[in-house]
């Protein structure tokens, strides 16, 4: 029986457990006690639990040496510990991070040791790739060029579910959400590079439709220029390439005022023995919070962010539970608890591609605009779970069945690759509506 170690056993990983075990593979999932790990696993005679922390090397090698592939769905920083397991090991990775400096510079390694190490197998980065070059190839083959490219995801409540001020509920991570947004980002637009700075990711929103979800707002995640050479565009033939997030109506607005009041900042350590969140935020800005925070960011009190401060618990009374933390661990620690589903709402993960394509022999331009709706299950799998585990999932099948032979660091742009993924997720309801239409 082949044998897969799992690493974490976070928000997202249910429905990847679920379809290795159903898959008749022997599953160790290696999480922080505390995980609640043992209770997904349900005593399946093919599975084990055991306690760790991928800190302590020793115990992590032996775990990755024992199995015939690791899946790490770790925080993207510990990847490159568990990578470095797998090639002492001679094991294959499977993560659905974005590849990091540190993981890209294990490629020769992996490929001497004939490892793969199989990176970005989640949604966004991972479903996001896969569909789009499903698309660039399929016109490629028509003799078409890509000139244009622009795909956007958003991780979001259903619209019936969308009632706090945020606009926004937790499907992953909290922490994991305010780090990634506290990035840079680059784009190209009309062949030059746009640089974002961390401060100014959300001021300009963009407006984004989706058909029957309606009007969204979205900004730029990371850098898009780089996939210009990742996706093999690296000419000058593409004059515009842009990758960004979607968030409901309001949100980059209310994300920028709590930037401005630096409530993101993960340097500092503040002592909150027997602190409540209105004692703390009132030593950061003074009394009444009613009259200091609009002041400070030169708005009204209704449209300061008072309401969506209150919502999660930052004016209230009660002690903030933490003894020692940053303002982002607080942050964090408030919206994980302020900002979560209800029982049996659902969770929406919207994504939209729109890659322009010079028609063969230059007779004119075409757009394919490329999108996926897809809802999570009331009292079941979130559409977040779903789409980042399953892909996931059905990448460390086909590594076991010996499906995939490349070696060496890569993500998921070969037909070898996404086609049989992107199939199987449509058979599980994850998919997408292409149209067409002319571009003048």
């Amino acid at each position: 029986m082949k044998k897969v170690v799992l690493f974490g056993a976070g928000l997202v990983s249910p429905p990847l457990i679920r379809y290795l075990l159903d898959g008749g593979f022997h599953l160790t999932v290696a999480s922080l006690p505390g995980s609640g790990a043992r209770k997904l696993v349900d005593g399946h005679p093919n599975a084990r639990v055991l306690p760790l922390d991928v800190n302590d090397r020793d115990a992590l090698r032996e775990q990755v040496a024992a199995a015939d592939v690791a899946v790490s769905l770790l925080p993207a920083p510990f990847h490159p510990l568990v990578a470095r397991a797998c090639l002492d090991s001679g094991v294959h990775l499977v993560t659905t991070s974005y590849v990091s400096p540190e993981m890209r510079a294990l490629d020769a390694e992996a490929r001497d040791k004939d490892v793969l190490l199989l990176n970005e197998m989640g949604v966004d980065p991972g479903i996001d790739h896969m569909s789009s070059m499903k698309v660039i190839h399929g016109e490629q083959e028509k003799g078409s060029k890509l000139v244009g490219f622009s795909s956007w995801c958003g991780g979001l409540p259903a619209p019936e579910a969308n009632d706090n001020p945020f606009g926004y509920k937790v499907s992953w991570s909290p922490r994991a959400v305010l780090l990634a947004a506290r990035s840079s980002a680059r784009y190209l637009k009309d062949g030059q590079v746009v640089d974002v700075t961390p401060e100014t990711l959300f001021t300009d929103p963009a407006v984004v439709e989706i058909p029957d979800v309606g009007t969204l707002e979205g900004y730029p995640n990371r850098d898009s220029v780089s996939y210009l050479d990742t996706y093999g565009f690296d000419n000058g033939q593409v004059k515009d390439m842009f990758r960004g997030t979607l968030r409901n109506q309001g949100h980059c607005r209310l994300r920028t005022q709590l930037s401005q009041l630096d409530l993101f900042d993960d340097i500092t350590e503040h002592d909150l023995t027997g602190t409540s969140s209105r004692a703390f935020m009132e030593k950061l800005f003074g009394a009444p919070l009613e009259e200091t925070i609009p002041r400070k960011l030169g708005v009204s009190v209704a449209q300061s962010p008072l309401a969506a401060m209150k919502h999660i618990g930052l004016l209230s009374d009660e002690p903030i539970g933490l003894d020692k933390a940053s303002l982002l661990d607080i942050m964090a620690h408030r919206m994980e608890e302020g900002l979560a589903f209800k029982p049996g709402e659902r969770d929406m993960l919207v994504m939209r591609h729109d890659l322009t394509f010079e028609l063969d022999g230059g007779k004119g331009r075409e757009r394919i605009t490329a999108i996926m709706v897809n809802f999570g299950i009331p009292n079941g799998d979130s559409s977040m779970a779903r789409t980042v585990a399953l892909p996931a999932a059905i990448g460390t099948r086909m590594v076991l069945n010996g499906d995939i032979k490349l070696r060496g660091v890569q993500i998921p742009i070969e037909p070898g690759i996404y086609r049989p993924v992107l199939a199987e997720l449509k058979e599980q309801g994850i998919s997408f509506s292409e149209t067409r239409s002319t571009v003048r």
